[in-house]
């Protein structure tokens, strides 16, 4: 954000990917990376139609060498080449661009890889993803057929073929034309969905693997949704609790949910004017809150600064996030397209939706049920692909210690996701972050000691004792 029975058949009896040549690579930005392509079939049911070229990023190892690291930042939608080639510390440690050869793949519809164009904007202000009617639910629904056909009309076949298995599938011919008999793979929140698929196809490919901000794609969408209800609201509580602590708040001292509630009540009157933009809507606000949660404490003060600012007439601050996390054409295209392929919304009509609406409100007094996990249920509402890759049963068996992280307060994906996941695949162990509170999303490169601990399993292969927790 249906193929299923021939998604499942596949996942049962994985063929492997078709030999490739090695990758003629050439010097490319200014880290000293590496950018190459590899051929990969458009449809993996039909090996030799029509292809398409994955832009990789290769990172040579800076001392000695151990291996091959493929690196996933998540979204999806997240560009893993771009990374890699022009901020390589921002994608891994010093360590492991000292140990391995770092690779960054573009997916499949994203990026330099085929990236999957819409000609319509996936968000539109004008459009409630929290329909309170009938006619918002018949609008939401022209809406997102309207886009999806507009991203048919942009992408053609490709955006019926970006789901995470052909991801995953093509990750593996990028590990053969490399020549690799075996990766590690870091990959973080989306990234987990991508690895775990890798693991369950592909077990004996795999050297190492840690999975950083873990999703459970086996559970069913109402889960997802209730559980990261649940985990936004924690996580806006502890911002109040934070800015109670912390004097630099520009909000300390002041009932910030109550300020909070004010601000989104008038906005849901009139939006919130912003200099030189758009005025921002009461489900903008939210959303655009729980993206600044996801770097708590880190982006704490930007948050209290911005609700502040748009207190006073001008929600400029706020609207800057909005610009990356819900307006921008690139991101948001690939992010809907490959989730609406990934993940069966469940929802049969209006009266089904506004039931689950009612739930996640109920435990949400302030963030009324905002979560990336809500949006990819009303986002793809009509969309005319239906899901190829849908949820179901994950059993991951035969790989060796897979490594799975997660922070005990992580607003996008739960702890509880963390250990489902874990408990999913055949000897892996997990690593619980609750350094700086466990606050925001993903550990890796953020909290010292969980990078560390990553570090040394993906180096070793080694997990951590069970039960560590890094406080």
């Amino acid at each position: 954000m249906n193929h299923a029975l021939l998604a499942l058949l596949l996942a049962l009896s994985p063929t492997p990917a078709p030999a490739s040549p090695s990758i003629a690579w050439h010097a490319c930005g200014e880290h000293q990376a590496e950018c190459g392509a590899v051929e990969v079939p458009l449809d993996w049911d039909s090996p030799t139609g029509p292809t398409i070229k994955l832009s990789v990023v290769r990172h040579k190892a800076t001392g000695e060498r151990l291996g091959t690291l493929f690196f996933n930042p998540g979204g999806p939608g997240g560009q893993a080449a771009m990374v890699v080639r022009d901020y390589p510390a921002y994608a891994v440690s010093s360590e492991l661009l000292r140990r391995f050869d770092v690779i960054g793949i573009d997916p499949r519809g994203v990026g330099e890889s085929s990236a999957v164009t819409c000609k319509l904007p996936v968000h539109d202000p004008a459009v409630s993803e929290f329909p309170k009617t009938p006619a918002q639910y018949r609008e939401l629904v022209a809406h997102n057929r309207a886009v999806s056909s507009s991203c048919l009309a942009g992408t053609g076949p490709l955006l019926g073929e970006i789901d995470t298995t052909s991801v995953a599938r093509d990750f593996d011919a990028v590990r053969a034309a490399l020549g690799e008999s075996k990766i590690s793979f870091l990959g973080k929140s989306y990234g987990t969905m991508l690895g775990a698929e890798y693991a369950r196809l592909f077990p004996g490919r795999v050297r190492t693997m840690a999975l950083d901000g873990a999703v459970d794609h086996s559970l069913d969408s109402e889960r997802l949704v209730t559980d990261a209800t649940v985990a936004v609201e924690d996580s806006f509580e502890r911002f109040v609790d934070w800015c109670a602590q912390e004097q630099t708040c520009a909000l300390h001292g002041r009932d910030v949910a109550r300020v909070w509630d004010d601000l989104v009540a008038e906005a849901e009157r009139e939006p919130i004017p912003v200099k030189n933009g758009r005025p921002m809507t009461a489900e903008e606000l939210r959303y655009v809150a729980y993206v600044f949660l996801d770097q708590l404490p880190e982006y704490g003060g930007g948050l209290a600064t911005g609700i502040v600012q748009a207190e006073n007439g001008d929600a400029q601050i706020l609207a800057s996030m909005r610009g990356a996390a819900l307006d921008d054409a690139a991101s948001t295209a690939a992010y809907r397209s490959i989730l609406c392929l990934d993940i069966a919304h469940g929802i049969d009509g209006y009266r089904d939706l506004r039931a689950r609406l009612d739930r996640v409100r109920k435990l949400s007094p302030h963030m009324k049920g905002t979560s990336e996990f809500w949006d990819m249920t009303a986002g793809c509402l009509g969309w005319l692909i239906p899901p190829t890759n849908p949820q179901r049963p994950l059993e991951v068996r035969g790989v060796p210690p897979v490594l799975v992280v997660g922070n005990t307060h992580d607003p996008a994906t739960p702890l509880s996701w963390a250990r489902s996941l874990s408990s999913r695949i055949q000897g892996s162990g997990l690593l619980t972050n609750d350094e700086n509170g466990g606050n925001g999303h993903s550990s890796y490169l953020r909290a010292p000691c969980a990078t560390a601990r990553i570090d040394e399993y993906l180096v070793s292969g080694k997990l951590p004792p069970t039960g560590t927790v890094c406080r």
